[in-house]
């Protein structure tokens, strides 16, 4: 069964878009990056501009894909809140924030199942 909390759209949030804390509100905002506080995935059909959007923080939901994405791979937010792939090692290291698990491999503007589980993933530099 789904956690879901409702929050305040600082701006409008589609549905089935990945979820991120305002960085200075008490508000949610679509994930903008791989490094934003990602919170969950909002339900539809989202909310405009201070609406309220209810967001699944743990458990199953449906995400749109921003990219090619394997089954079963763990997935980060990209600039317009979709699901991606996490990103390959590069010169410098980086933490990530994942937002959960796919649960079907997709294509750039599919909606698949996915379980929601936020957390943060250190990927090292490319030696």
């Amino acid at each position: 069964m789904p956690c879901i909390k409702a929050h305040t759209a600082d701006a409008a949030i589609r549905g089935n878009r990945i979820v991120a804390f305002h960085a200075s509100k008490q508000a949610a905002i679509e994930g903008a990056s791989n490094t934003a506080a990602l919170i969950g995935v909002s339900t539809l059909p989202g909310a405009p501009k201070d609406g309220v959007v209810d967001v699944v923080q743990s458990g199953p939901a449906e995400v749109v894909l921003g990219g090619n994405v394997d089954r079963g791979a763990q997935v980060t937010s990209d600039d317009q809140g979709r699901a991606v792939a996490l990103p390959a090692p590069a010169v410098a290291a980086k933490t990530v924030r994942t937002i959960g698990q796919v649960q079907t491999s997709g294509v750039e503007g599919d909606i698949v199942p996915i379980i929601v589980s936020a957390g943060a993933l250190y990927i090292p530099a490319s030696s």
